[in-house]
């Protein structure tokens, strides 16, 4: 509907100003950004031996669009240092043995058991989670878990926040599904949502200052 009105005004939607460069990962395009936030991310990966994980462990102020690119940069390469190239799924679990798993994303397993379940996340791409998310779950042989119904809202929140997984289409109310989320986090992690809500908050504020900074120049 938005899409057919734009046409019909003779108008096209606006392109972001400032988003004249791109960050790449052997050869796979992360993201666009500013040229700024471009030589950042080359000048940071070469500071950290071309590690994304170190680059967000080390370093602590970023753009919502380089965070994003290095979260995912992130992946690929933790995704690569598994023996086959690839993460395999886990076969046991805190709960118990993982009778079915579903892959979220590279690392992250949504995996039940024959009395309970929850999700996992691989040490080796933790890095893409907020530290508040990462409080929110906890530690068993080489994962941060998050267990169904109680924790596990976080994380799915977090992955859905950060453009690395979406809603299966088998969900037919998706706008459901997230309102759930939201309601499950602001009820049991009250203190992980102030801080989504502040970060998001930031990063707005980030995006709509950054037209002004490069016309300024």
């Amino acid at each position: 509907m938005l899409a057919r009105s734009r046409k019909e005004a003779g108008t096209m939607p606006r392109k972001r100003t400032g988003y004249d460069a791109a960050c790449y990962y052997d050869g796979k395009l992360l993201g666009r950004c500013t040229k700024a936030d471009s030589d950042a991310y080359t000048l940071l990966m070469n500071a950290c031996g071309g590690e994304a994980a170190r680059v967000l462990r080390e370093y602590a102020y970023f753009s919502p669009e380089l965070k994003a690119i290095l979260e995912k940069a992130a992946l690929m390469q933790a995704d690569r240092s598994r023996t086959g190239g690839m993460f395999h799924a886990p076969k046991s679990s805190p709960w118990g043995e993982v009778q079915n798993c579903e892959t979220l994303c590279p690392g992250v397993f949504l995996v039940s058991t024959a009395s309970h379940g929850g999700t996992m996340v691989a040490n080796e791409v933790a890095a893409v989670l907020s530290p508040a998310a990462k409080k929110c779950g906890f530690k068993d042989k080489g994962y941060i878990c998050y267990e169904e119904d109680a924790q596990e809202s976080v994380v799915l929140r977090e992955l859905l926040d950060k453009k690395l997984w979406k809603i299966p289409d088998r969900i037919k109310d998706k706008g459901q599904f997230e309102e759930k989320l939201n309601q499950s986090i602001r009820q049991y992690h009250p203190e992980y949502w102030r801080a989504r809500q502040s970060g998001r908050e930031a990063a707005e504020a980030a995006r709509s200052t950054a037209p002004a900074k490069e016309a300024a120049r």
